[in-house]
């Protein structure tokens, strides 16, 4: 089957008659007439009854008929999709992201962009991976960043950047005089966390559930924002996880490998892209590939 043989269809329901139909479509009557006959041959069954003076579509045509038409407009989607319009990017676009990628990620790329984009506007909505997925599937957002794989049935992912999640605390925390730090010295320290739906926090205790017993942190806070985190950490308050992107100069970190744990970012959008979104998501990777740590 032939897309083609399918506009073919779609243009004779519409016109009524083969003739009528050929002549808009720039062919012969018999030339057309052959390709509805090799359409019906394949799909093994007959779409049309050829009357003397219209035709009519059978009860398999006009099942045929309702395929057609999305396959149509399935089409229309993706031609719409695949534009670029020249390469320029305009228009409103919007983006929701976590805090990390919000806060220490997103602005470096989006100034770099802006610069040679002055046309475009790009709003920020932070969220946490539920917020951002329903934004997502409700037309709030065009352009999700998430954790991943996401596996979310209706969106369309692909890698976007690595992060590392490390221990840090304060530079002036008691737990750096020691000349090496081990695992065993963080038994009874007080620890800082994110709260347990957060990014961070999942892939912390991905990471450390494997060392069992051997790592038992003793949380005295949780808290949601990255900002609060930080804060409780710059003040002494503990030791916690941070990304190595929003490590403040007044943290330090601790150099125990066992406790760093990877992840993975992943650009999103529903699986009908709307003009100049894969072009936008070019050229926020191209510009991820230059920010520093």
């Amino acid at each position: 089957m032939e897309f083609r043989q399918i506009g073919y269809f779609l243009e004779i329901v519409k016109s009524g008659t083969f003739q009528k139909a050929a002549d808009r479509l720039g062919l012969t009557q018999p030339a057309l007439s052959r390709q509805m006959a090799l359409l019906e041959r394949e799909l093994g069954c007959i779409l049309l009854h050829r009357g003397s003076r219209a035709v009519r579509t059978t009860a398999k045509g006009e099942l045929f008929l309702a395929y057609a038409e999305r396959m149509k407009d399935l089409w229309a989607e993706l031609k719409e999709g695949m534009k670029e319009s020249g390469r320029e990017l305009s228009g409103t676009f919007s983006i929701s992201a976590g805090g990390t990628v919000s806060a220490w990620i997103l602005p470096q790329i989006i100034k770099r962009i802006l610069a040679e984009y002055p046309g475009l506007s790009l709003s920020v909505r932070e969220g946490d991976a539920q917020e951002t997925k329903e934004a997502l599937l409700g037309g709030d957002a065009d352009l999700g960043i998430l954790t991943g794989p996401v596996n979310e049935p209706g969106l369309v992912e692909m890698e976007f950047l690595s992060d590392r999640i490390v221990p840090v605390a304060s530079s002036g925390h008691e737990i750096f005089r020691r000349k090496r730090i081990r695992l065993s010295d963080l038994e009874n320290q007080p620890f800082v966390y994110f709260h347990p739906a957060s990014a961070v926090r999942r892939a912390v205790e991905k990471k450390t559930r494997k060392l069992g017993k051997k790592f038992r942190p003793r949380i005295v806070m949780e808290l949601r924002s990255v900002e609060s985190v930080v804060k409780a950490l710059e003040t002494g308050l503990g030791i916690g996880f941070l990304s190595e992107y929003s490590v403040s100069e007044k943290l330090k970190r601790l150099e125990l490998p066992e406790l760093f744990a990877e992840r993975k970012f992943y650009l999103c959008h529903r699986k009908f892209a709307r003009s100049g979104l894969s072009l936008l998501m070019d050229k926020i990777r191209s510009a991820a590939s230059v920010i520093g740590r």
